[in-house]
């Protein structure tokens, strides 16, 4: 078609006329110019809702757009503003705890967890340990073995301070405890003692009658817990050291101090080494 033949068309177009009809089905009062009108609506909100999810939304959402979360665990408050900043997320402290091993201020816990997928500027709700610690009652550990003494010390979240062992009978078993040098009987702590979470012990341990000792026993090849249990269950202190060993199960013991069979006394400190799981 040539340009002249277009324009002869374009011309030969009653624009009027057009315009006049399109007025009269449009304002005519006929259900047909319902139709209509409808019809127009529902073009122009398919047009608004198509507009919104699929150009709006991932413009305004970076909907294809994902990071993964860092490890924020035991990073102090002070860590986490500064690291977010430049990852374009954010964080809430969403609840406090107390844990005697870590600083206060310092996250225990995070939501959602690390390397978890999320869009930016995503919120980052943390647990931090309390800058108070609270406080907590004193179990009655008083003539209780030893080693049961501190593992309740330890399920209430208290250290064991320093150990002094004295001659009794009751072989190994807990005669009284203190605080800052401040003594307490059985009594005592039926009555209720409560100190912050963490804080140490003192225990005054039983020696039995005359302490004569005992001959150390063979501890190589035992799994480290289970000989330091055994140990501290007469009454030993024991020291761990952990060294790597090849062709050696990790968690196993490969070498102590003093020497099995040498003789050993209640109070005294043994070494043991074991074998590293790195």
């Amino acid at each position: 078609m040539d340009t002249n033949s277009f324009k002869n068309r374009i011309d030969n177009i009653d624009f009027k006329e057009i315009k006049h009809k399109a007025h009269y089905y449009l304002t005519r009062n006929h259900y047909s110019t319902l139709l209509i009108h409808l019809g127009l609506m529902g073009v122009l909100v398919a047009f608004i809702l198509y507009a919104f999810f699929y150009i709006y939304l991932p413009n305004t959402t970076n909907h294809d757009i994902t990071i993964r979360v860092p490890d924020l665990n035991e990073m102090t408050i002070k860590e986490v503003d500064d690291f977010l900043k430049t990852r374009d997320l954010r964080y809430e402290i969403a609840d406090t705890s107390y844990d005697p091993k870590y600083a206060p201020l310092t996250v225990l816990q995070q939501n959602p967890k690390t390397n978890f997928p999320v869009k930016l500027n995503r919120k980052i709700y943390l647990t931090i340990n309390s800058e108070t610690p609270p406080k907590t009652r004193i179990p009655n550990i008083i003539d209780l073995p030893y080693t049961s003494a501190t593992t309740q010390l330890k399920n209430v979240k208290l250290k064991v301070g320093k150990k002094e062992y004295v001659t009794n009978n009751a072989t190994n078993s807990i005669l009284k405890i203190a605080i800052k040098g401040k003594e307490y009987t059985k009594s005592d702590l039926e009555k209720g003692v409560y100190i912050p979470q963490g804080s140490p012990v003192d225990l005054f341990i039983a020696s039995g009658s005359n302490n004569n000792g005992f001959k150390m026993l063979n501890m190589i090849g035992r799994f480290g817990e289970d000989a330091k249990l055994e140990l501290e269950g007469s009454g030993i202190t024991v020291e761990i050291h952990y060294q790597k060993a090849e062709g050696k199960e990790a968690g196993t013991v490969i070498s102590q101090r003093p020497a099995a069979g040498t003789k050993i006394v209640v109070g005294q400190t043994a070494e043991l080494w074991i074998v590293s799981s790195l």
